[in-house]
């Protein structure tokens, strides 16, 4: 449905003020239903007066609006001579202004106009519920939920009863009320009737759905009061009861529930009873004995009913007797100490209250111990090897638990112990069996760290089978210490301790700096660990922000509670910052201001000293290096160069420069020898020289002289240009048979390895590569030197060489000089 909203409506109000003027003298508008039903279509008539200034004497049309739109011209007619109709199929949902229009050409004048608003039938009716207050004055109350209802059309609702036997009630509900009090006389508590409402407005009507129900089952009940409890019986509790005051006159059947809690934590346990009885006295059996009960109830009249509100609380006990079942206990043996732990097993029933227990032995026959609480500290002789257990209540004893007494100990322990968090109170401990076969079971412990007094220990018994168990009741963010023992035959396994947290947050507290060492290039700083109660957590590590400006941080991470900063500036201003972490969050500390000092002149002398040492000692070092090694160290430093000038070749004999040779025979290859950077090869008889081995156009030669008891050395050099004495080649002189007989052959040269450039090159780069004078090939195939002139005689040919070897000319071994 549409509602139609002020600011449409005052825009109609001010149209119609308008045409007031015009509509008095020029038109009357009509319309059959100044409300139509969403969807339907309008009619609407305009009669153009015949005094209307705006149409005497003009060529007029007439024209229709709907909300300022103009409607097309297909849907208007014309009904007689001056009178104009217009039929609209469908309205807007929130309804429209139907104006009449008089138009000459393009120009239109509103002469009327009237409003015409949509509505829709009723909502259904929903959620209808009625309910008995049995409180005094009583009431039994229906409500409805209308749905959508529009302001500008009213909606009427009718509440109709249908009772059987009985004529059929119905009221009418003013306009905007959804509720409605059933009067007394109009039903009866105990009777089934039938209800239901309908919502009618101009356009309809809707009816809800039949609501079946009898007044009484729609009721809630006061809390009912307990009277009175009686424990006359082991194991039973006998209950009086009563509805509220205001309803104890009703005597029927109801459902009543007991909730029964024990008291001070004797056993965790809550018991529901639910009776259906006319009675009010209700028997529970089937309870703990000598245990206090906390007892409350509540009441209705049938299952469909509510239930009443709980009643006062009210405590019990049950008849006692002596308690039954064994106990679950934990002995610790250290040395003739004995510290021994127990719990209520699932079997054990106290059957009463103030409960001592007796540790008693029985060779020798003693009490050990006697006390309240639900451990004991004693000692024990060596000889004891079981001592018992038992509780006593006001009506006896229990049976004697057995406990044995396990003095040794050593073999493995569990392996891989674990904790997982389950919730903000409980964690999964799991751990690695031992290795061993004869592990019997394991025992659990653990106790909290930070209570004061100190809390006595927890534990619990599991079989061999089991891996991992759930251990509840812990407080967040507390520390607990947890350990695992494996039990075997005879004996008692090494324990696995750790701690753990059932859950973690950020630390409470966080550390301060203190700074324990400062200098100019470095700082020492510490901080305390966060108290074991203000950690919230296991701690992870620290994190120190050192800076001294903001973009150039630099950080640590450590484990540790004392850090060196170093590479600092001298005379400096830091801050420092430290986080501490735990699995649960982070916290930062306070930021701490430090400054460096400056180089003191004990350090300055510190420094200096040892530097002056160490470099006096590389000074002395290295002089006496250069000093003991003259010869090696002056040749890396100032090569010697080889000076054919001044070589001692002359006085060499032929004993010393053949000393030590092999004898090589006719057939074998010539061996190069080599003396200082000067050597001789000698080439076998059969092999004689090449006139054409020396290179063309590179040497010029000119035989000056030779040696007749030395034909094969016959190198004087000559120097053709003033570029040429610069140079000094150096050779190896080739002989063409043994060095003491050879024959006058021309001698054949081959380059050293020396890097001195060669004589008599135009080109000043290096010349080409030499090779050395195979004994097998020609020496003519070498072309390494300046041919010899054909027709030159030999003496011409050694002049021509001497000119062309000054330093060799100087070298000239004259007939009584030997090699």
């Amino acid at each position: 449905q549409s509602i139609v909203s002020l600011s449409e409506v005052d825009l109609w109000c001010l149209l119609i003020e308008r045409v007031q003027t015009i509509a008095s003298s020029c038109a009357k508008i009509h319309t059959p239903a100044s409300m139509v039903l969403a969807g339907s279509p309008v009619s609407v008539s305009c009669s153009i007066e015949d005094d209307c200034p705006l149409t005497k004497g003009k060529d007029f049309r007439v024209a229709w609006k709907i909300d300022n739109h103009f409607v097309p011209s297909n849907l208007s007619y014309q009904e007689s001579n001056r009178t104009y109709g217009v039929i609209i199929p469908s309205l807007p949902d929130t309804g429209a202004f139907i104006a009449c229009a008089v138009c000459e050409e393009e120009n239109c004048q509103i002469v009327n106009g009237v409003i015409v608003k949509v509505g829709n039938p009723p909502s259904v009716p929903k959620n209808l519920r009625c309910s008995l207050n049995l409180t005094f004055p009583r009431r039994f109350l229906c409500q409805w939920d209308p749905g959508q209802e529009m302001s500008n059309l009213p909606t009427n609702h009718t509440l109709h009863i249908f009772r059987a036997m009985s004529e059929n009630v119905r009221y009418v509900i003013p306009p905007g009320v959804h509720f409605y009090s059933i009067p007394p006389e109009s039903y009866s508590f105990f009777s089934e009737m039938e209800i239901n409402v309908t919502a009618v407005n101009v356009f309809g009507n809707a009816t809800s759905e039949t609501l079946k129900l009898i007044p009484l089952e729609t009721a809630m009940f006061d809390p009912p009061e307990i009277k009175r409890i009686e424990a006359d019986v082991l194991g039973c509790l006998n209950y009086s009861w009563s509805l509220a005051k205001s309803q104890q006159w009703l005597m029927t059947h109801f459902s009543v529930e007991l909730r029964l809690k024990t008291v001070n934590n004797q056993l965790n346990k809550e018991l529901v009873f639910t009776f259906f009885k006319q009675e009010n006295k209700i028997n529970v059996c089937g309870l703990s004995h000598g245990t206090n009960y906390s007892t409350t109830m509540r009441v209705k009249y049938t299952s469909l009913s509510k239930w009443s509100e709980w009643s006062d609380l009210k405590i019990a006990t049950t008849l006692m007797k002596a308690p039954t079942g064994s106990l679950d206990t934990w002995l610790k043996v250290y040395d003739q100490t004995a510290q021994l732990y127990w719990k209520p097993s699932e079997k054990f029933s106290a059957n009463g209250w103030n409960l001592s227990y007796t540790v008693e032995s029985k060779e020798p026959k003693k009490a050990l111990c006697v006390t309240r609480e639900n451990h004991c500290f004693f000692n024990l002789t060596k000889w004891v090897k079981k001592v018992y257990l038992r509780a006593t209540n006001a009506m006896g004893s229990s049976v004697h638990t057995k406990v044995p007494v396990y003095r040794r100990r050593g073999l493995g322990s569990v392996s891989n112990v674990s904790v997982h968090p389950q919730s903000e109170t409980s964690v999964l401990v799991a751990w690695g069996r031992p290795a061993s076969p004869q592990v019997t079971g394991y025992v659990l412990e653990w106790r909290p760290l930070c209570e004061t007094p100190a809390a006595p220990l927890s534990f619990t018994l599991m079989d061999k089978n089991n891996s991992s168990t759930i251990v509840t009741g812990l407080r967040p963010y507390k520390p607990y210490e947890i350990s695992i023992y494996p039990k075997y035959v005879d004996r008692i396994g090494r324990p696995l301790t750790l701690m753990a947290y059932s859950s973690q947050k950020a630390p409470s507290v966080a550390p301060e700096l203190n700074v324990t060492e400062i200098s100019h290039s470095y700082i020492k700083l510490h901080w305390d660990e966060v108290p074991l109660e203000q950690r919230n957590g296991i701690i992870q590590g620290y994190t120190i922000s050192f800076w001294h400006e903001r973009d150039k941080i630099k950080v640590i991470t450590t484990e540790k509670t004392r850090i060196v900063v170093r590479d600092l500036q001298p005379l400096t201003k830091y801050y420092a910052l430290v986080t501490v972490h735990t699995m649960g969050g982070s916290l930062n500390g306070s930021v701490v201001t430090l400054a460096t000092g400056k180089i003191d002149g004990i350090e300055m002398v510190l420094f200096v000293i040892p530097a002056c040492i160490g470099l006096s000692l590389l000074i002395i070092i290295v002089v006496f290096a250069c000093v003991g090694k003259n010869e090696r160290v002056k040749m890396c430093l100032w090569p010697i160069i080889p000076d054919p000038a001044n070589s001692s070749i002359k006085r060499w004999t032929d004993t010393d420069s053949l000393q030590g040779m092999p004898h090589f025979k006719e057939d074998m290859e010539p061996v190069l020898v080599y003396m200082s950077h000067f050597s001789l090869l000698d080439l076998a008889e059969n092999e004689p020289f090449k006139s054409d081995y020396v290179k063309e156009n590179q040497w010029s030669h000119d035989i000056d002289s030779h040696d007749e008891s030395h034909p094969s050395f016959q190198t004087c050099v000559r120097y053709d240009t003033e570029h040429d004495k610069d140079s000094i080649p150096y050779a190896t002189v080739v002989f063409g048979g043994p060095y003491q007989n050879h024959s006058s052959s021309r001698p054949a040269y081959v380059r050293s390895e020396s890097t001195q450039p060669l004589l008599g090159a135009d080109d000043p780069g290096s010349p080409p590569p030499y090779e050395n004078v195979s004994p097998s090939g020609s020496v003519s195939q070498i072309q390494h030197f300046t041919t010899f002139p054909q027709k030159s005689t030999e003496s011409e040919e050694n002049e021509e060489l001497w000119d062309e070897f000054p330093m060799l000319k100087s070298l000239e071994i004259s007939d009584n000089v030997h090699i």
